[in-house]
């Protein structure tokens, strides 16, 4: 097998890692993305930021290009994440895929529950997992300089390791 040109993963508040509770709530969530598309995904996006979020374009901006977003796509990138073969949106697939990923990986998620669920399925050394309190699924936009700051000082980090 090649060697992967990979040195490390950085993830922000990915979409894996689904408990029962959460993943239960999948197939009904995916009917409404088949039935209304865009518009049932414009309703997820418009409350994924945090009452911090800057308030303004940036958001006006995340729900344009979702409902610009063809019906048919919604529903297939969530049936990609979640129910769809090799998805890894649910845990039991989650667990797996972390535990065969060969690269140390930074994680922040905005779910203290998630975060610590992560550092408990992980086995590759020099990973790291964060948990963001106060902060939406747009990290980036929220906590620019943080995020900013974080990615340069781990890129930093696999680059001198």
């Amino acid at each position: 097998m090649p060697k992967s040109t990979v040195r490390s993963v950085i993830a922000l508040d990915p979409a894996r890692g689904a408990d029962e509770a959460e993943a239960a709530t999948v197939p009904a969530r995916l009917a409404e993305y088949r039935r209304h598309g865009a518009r049932a995904a414009a309703a997820f996006v418009a409350g994924a930021s945090s009452p911090q979020a800057p308030p303004g374009r940036l958001r006006t901006a995340h729900i344009r290009t979702v409902l610009g977003t063809p019906d048919h796509v919604i529903a297939q990138a969530n049936a990609g994440m979640y129910t769809d073969p090799g998805a890894v949106g649910v845990r039991p697939h989650s667990e797996a895929y972390l535990r065969r990923r060969p690269q140390p990986a930074l994680t922040v998620w905005t779910s203290e529950k998630a975060a610590e669920w992560e550092r408990g399925t992980l086995r590759v050394p020099r990973s790291r997992v964060e948990y963001w309190p106060r902060t939406g699924h747009y990290l980036p936009e929220e906590r620019m300089e943080r995020t900013v700051g974080l990615i340069r000082t781990w890129a930093d980090g696999v680059m001198a390791g």
